[in-house]
């Protein structure tokens, strides 16, 4: 029967209810867990994920590492396998340059000490020809002697432009320059050169100076008398000049001619060995291809240059530049210097001495046809000998500095004066390339 009031829950109800909520309770924690344990595995996830990047970026740098130290250990092999082939080449073109400066230095060494030997016999046939009469000669034979001088001349010349390259390129030719004046060279090289361009048919016109030079005045003169012959032996008509023009401190000296000229394409050649312009040819006229070479040598031991103009047809003008001098430091000696005027010899006491007997006997014909009183020896003791027996003051001594047993020149002219009254002037004969007179 029911009264009205809910009814009571029974034992089982109430406890049912209780585990319900202790589900409900006992759920949200294991929620709550869930999400903490989702949270930590989130995080840890994240720093393994970094840690396993930082891993595989740390593989790939070491790899790299790895292939970049194999390319550079290769790139360093081949460098040090073209350093060593550097290595040698340069070895290699020290030796060939130590063997062409040995070679050069044996040549030059040679023509140095052969010089004497090779001159002896050349000058000793060219004083031969001097003393043979032409007049007395048949016409035939005459030209034939004229063709023997004209070769021993070009022998001649041939043999001291060798001489002088040896000499520049070994560089025993060291510049001693000082103060001279230029007119007196101009006047000796216009007196030489001016017959030879006569015999062409040519006009040589040196033009007066009053300028003075600081250089060495037997190397200017070498330089000139190149310029100068080339000038004449390339000229066919006209003239050759040579003058003088101011340029602030410098001096240069122009020698002009109306030659052949030189083309363009060839003037950078023209200072090169036995390089001879087109239709050069060797001979009385011709070139041997050495002058030019000598020059610019020369230029380049005295610090200056040579200049060069030129066109076919039009001629040429070679200009050379030197400091200027001053003319109060040329020596008293040079200032009053004037060409020599002729010299009688009637009789003259002379002295000879070379030990080259063919030289020797050439000499003696040569100065007795100049009627002059010979005294001849190959030594200088001889002649002292001849000296005091004949009780005579020679007026001069001509005497080779090369003699037999290591003697000198110096040393005969020495000895002999020493044994003179009054000591006689002396001149020595040589193709030495030092300069021994001092």
């Amino acid at each position: 029967m029911n009264d009205g009031n809910p009814p009571a829950l029974t034992a089982r109800e109430t406890t049912a209810e209780t585990r319900l909520r202790q589900l409900e309770d006992e759920v949200a924690s294991l929620k709550k867990t869930n999400r903490i344990l989702m949270d930590r595995v989130e995080h840890r996830i994240n720093v393994e994920g970094g840690a396993f990047a930082a891993f595989q970026v740390a593989s790939n740098l070491e790899k790299t590492v790895a292939d970049r130290t194999t390319e550079l250990r290769r790139l360093n092999e081949r460098m040090e396998h073209e350093l060593d082939l550097r290595r040698s080449f340069e070895n290699a073109l020290l030796r060939a340059k130590e063997q062409a400066e040995e070679a050069t230095a044996s040549r030059t060494r040679f023509v140095a000490a052969a010089s004497h030997d090779l001159r002896q016999p050349l000058n000793a046939a060219m004083l031969y020809l001097e003393t043979i009469k032409g007049d007395s000669l048949h016409p035939a034979d005459r030209e034939g002697l004229r063709g023997v001088a004209l070769a021993l001349e070009t022998l001649n010349r041939l043999l001291s432009a060798l001489l002088d390259i040896s000499r520049l390129d070994s560089g025993g030719l060291h510049p001693e320059p000082r103060h001279f004046s230029l007119q007196l060279l101009f006047e000796r090289l216009a007196t030489e050169y001016r017959s030879v361009a006569e015999a062409k048919h040519l006009g040589l016109k040196v033009i007066p100076t009053s300028c003075t030079v600081h250089s060495d005045p037997m190397l200017v003169e070498t330089i000139l008398r190149n310029l100068i012959s080339n000038a004449i032996k390339y000229t066919r008509h006209g003239r050759v000049l040579m003058g003088v023009r101011r340029r602030g401190n410098r001096i240069a000296i122009e020698v002009r001619d109306t030659g052949v000229g030189i083309s363009l394409e060839h003037q950078h050649r023209i200072f090169e060995e036995f390089w001879r312009a087109p239709g050069a040819s060797m001979g009385r006229e011709g070139s041997m291809g050495l002058g030019l070479a000598i020059v610019e040598r020369i230029c380049r031991l005295l610090g200056t240059s040579i200049a060069v103009q030129s066109a076919p047809g039009r001629g040429s003008s070679f200009s050379l530049e030197l400091a200027v001098g001053a003319a109060d430091a040329v020596t008293a000696v040079e200032a009053s210097a004037t060409a020599p005027g002729p010299v009688g010899f009637n009789q003259c006491p002379v002295v000879v001495i070379d030990d080259n007997v063919h030289v020797l006997r050439s000499m003696v014909r040569l100065l007795e046809g100049w009627d002059c009183k010979v005294i001849a020896a190959p030594g200088y003791e001889e002649v002292l000998t001849k000296i005091i027996d004949q009780d005579l003051l020679p007026r001069l001594l001509l005497t080779d500095y090369h003699l037999a047993e290591g003697a000198t020149g110096l040393e005969a002219i020495r000895s002999i004066n020493a044994e003179l009254a009054r000591e006689a002037p002396a001149i020595m004969i040589s193709p030495n390339v030092a300069r021994v007179c001092r």
